[in-house]
C-alpha cells in the first residue's frame, strides 16, 4: 500500500519593516525549515528557541508556524504520536488566541493524523471536518486556504481508504483535485496537477494497470528537474515498480523500486515500507534469497520502530482533548506570505470506481430532442441527464460519480454477478443505462464504433448474457 500525505508548506517572504531583529528573526525561522530536510534533530533542537523569540517579539504568524513545524517533525521524522498530540494541542490553544484560522485548522489536521495511524478512524475524521469547518470561514480565494483545503481533502481520502470506504475516499479526491483547480499562479497549478496525476495513477493501480500507468507518466511529464529527487517521483516509481510486479516482468519492476530507493526526500515511514516489502518480494520472484532477507530485516526494523513509538496512552489523551472546550469563532489576518509548494503525496489503498480520461469528446446534436425522448423512457429527469452527458462531452471523471449518486445500487448489483468487471466496462453499462447508443458512445470516448462493439461482446461473456437477450434492455430494467 502507498500512502502518503500531501504536505503543504509556505515560505516566508521578507516583510518590509525597519527592524533588524524582526528580519533576522524571519530569515532565522526560514533557515530552521530548510534545515529540517537536512539536519531534523537539529532544526528541532533550535525550533524551541525560535519559539519562545517569535513569542516574545509578538509575531504570531511566526510563532503558530514553528508550532507547525514542530507537529510536522513529529509525525513525519520521529513517528512521536504523544509528542505529536501534545504539540498539535499547544498549537489550536495558540492559534485560537491569536485568531488565525489556518492554523487552528492545520492543529485538527495533525490531531487527525495520530488519530487514523493509531486506527482511531471516526475521530479522525471528526478533527478533519472540524478543520474543514474552521477553513470555510477563511478567504476562500486565499492560496494558502485553497492549497490547505485541498490537502484536508487528500487525508480525507487516505483515512476513508483505510475504512475501505471506496467511494467516500473518491469524493475527496475529487474535492481536492477542485481545490487546486482554484489556483491562479500557473507553477503552482503544474506543481498541483504533477500531484494530482500521480495520485490517480497510485488509485488506479487496483482497477486498471494500463490507466495506472497513464497518470503515473502524465504526473512524470509534467516534472521538472528539481524534482528529480521529490517524494512524489519516488512514490512514482514505486507505482511503476508495481505495475511491472503484476505483470510478472520482475526485472522492470525491480530497476524501478531501485530508482525509488535512491531518492531521500521526504520519505515517509509507510512509504519506506511499501518499498522494502516490493523489494523483499520481487528479490524473491527473482530467486535472491540473500537480497529478499536483507529487504525483510530492513522491512521488520522499520515496523518495529514504528510500533514501538504508537502512543500507548492515545485514548486518555482523546478524552482530554474532548473534555477541552474548543474556540473556533474566528477571523483569519490578511496574509504576507508568498505562497510556495513542497507537495508530499496521497493513498495506494483506495479501490477506486471511476474512470478518468482526458481524451477529447465530440459535440452531439440535436441535445434537447434526446433529452426529451429519454425522459419519456427513463427515471432520470431532462436536467440530470443533461448534466451527464455534458459531463462526457468534457471526458470528466466525475461522471461515473454523478451516474452513481443517481443509481446507487448499480456498481454493487453488477459487482455481485461479475467482480471482475473493469471500470471501463462498468462506465460502458453506466452509458448504455442511461440510453446512449453504440455510436454515441463511440464518439463521446473518442474511439472507434467497433471497439464500442468489442467493448459490448467482452461485457456479454462477463455477464454471462444468453444472445437472444439485448444488452442495452437488460441494462435498463435491471436495478
Amino acid at each position: 500500500m502507498v500512502f502518503f500525505f500531501l504536505c503543504g508548506y509556505d515560505s516566508l517572504s521578507a516583510q518590509v519593516d525597519d527592524s533588524k531583529k524582526l528580519k533576522t528573526l524571519e530569515e532565522s525561522v526560514y533557515e530552521n525549515q530548510k534545515l529540517f530536510n537536512e539536519k531534523p534533530e537539529v532544526a528541532l533542537y533550535e525550533l524551541e528557541g525560535l519559539i519562545k523569540k517569535a513569542e516574545q517579539s509578538g509575531k504570531d504568524t511566526l510563532e503558530l508556524k514553528l508550532l507547525a513545524n514542530r507537529c510536522e517533525y513529529y509525525y513525519f521524522l520521529r513517528i512521536d504520536f504523544e509528542q505529536l498530540i501534545n504539540s498539535a494541542n499547544q498549537l489550536h490553544r495558540k492559534s485560537t488566541v491569536y485568531k488565525n484560522l489556518l492554523y487552528q485548522a492545520k492543529s485538527h489536521k495533525y490531531l487527525a493524523y495520530a488519530y487514523s495511524f493509531n486506527e482511531l478512524y471516526d475521530k479522525a475524521i471528526e478533527e478533519l471536518q472540524s478543520g474543514l469547518d474552521v477553513l470555510d470561514k477563511a478567504n476562500p480565494r486565499d492560496s494558502l486556504i485553497i492549497m490547505e483545503k485541498a490537502n484536508f481533502y487528500s487525508t480525507f481520502a487516505n483515512i476513508y481508504g483505510q475504512k475501505k470506504e471506496y467511494f467516500n475516499s473518491l469524493r475527496s479526491l475529487f474535492n481536492s483535485y477542485e481545490e487546486h483547480d482554484k489556483l491562479t499562479n500557473p507553477e503552482l497549478r503544474r506543481g498541483t496537477k504533477f500531484m494530482d496525476y500521480s495520485s490517480l495513477g497510485a488509485a488506479y493501480m487496483n482497477v486498471d494497470l494500463d490507466s495506472a500507468e497513464y497518470f503515473i507518466n502524465k504526473s512524470i511529464s509534467l516534472s521538472t528537474e528539481k524534482e528529480a529527487n521529490h517524494n512524489i517521483t519516488f512514490l512514482n516509481y514505486i507505482v511503476l515498480g508495481n505495475i511491472y510486479l503484476e505483470r510478472e516482468n520482475y526485472k522492470e519492476a525491480l530497476r524501478y523500486y531501485k530508482k525509488a530507493e535512491t531518492i531521500e526526500d521526504g520519505k515517509f515511514h509507510i512509504n519506506r515500507e511499501e518499498l522494502y516489502t516490493k523489494l523483499a518480494e520481487t528479490y524473491g520472484k527473482l530467486n535472491q534469497p540473500e537480497l529478499k532477507e536483507k529487504y525483510e530485516s530492513k522491512l521488520k526494523d522499520l515496523q518495529l520502530k514504528v510500533a514501538q513509538n504508537r502512543n500507548k496512552s492515545l485514548q486518555k489523551i482523546i478524552q482530554q482533548r474532548e473534555d477541552s472546550e474548543i474556540n473556533t469563532n474566528n477571523t483569519v489576518p490578511e496574509s504576507k506570505h508568498t505562497v510556495f509548494w513542497i507537495l508530499g503525496g496521497i493513498i495506494l489503498s483506495a479501490i477506486v470506481f471511476f474512470t478518468f480520461r482526458y481524451l477529447k469528446g465530440k459535440e452531439k446534436e440535436s441535445f434537447t430532442e434526446e433529452k426529451e425522448n429519454f425522459s419519456k423512457t427513463h427515471s432520470l429527469t431532462p436536467e440530470v441527464y443533461e448534466n451527464l452527458i455534458a459531463l462526457l462531452r468534457k471526458c470528466d471523471p466525475k461522471f461515473i460519480l454523478y451516474f452513481e449518486k443517481e443509481f446507487p445500487e448499480f456498481r454493487p448489483w453488477l459487482m455481485n454477478i461479475n467482480p471482475n468487471l473493469s471500470e471501463t466496462e462498468m462506465e460502458l453499462l453506466a452509458m448504455l443505462k442511461i440510453g446512449l447508443a453504440t455510436k454515441e458512445i463511440a464518439d463521446y470516448k473518442n474511439i472507434s464504433y467497433r471497439t464500442v462493439q468489442n467493448m459490448r461482446y467482452r461485457v456479454r461473456k462477463k455477464l454471462h448474457l444468453p444472445t437472444e437477450i439485448e444488452l442495452e434492455e437488460w441494462v435498463r430494467e435491471k436495478n
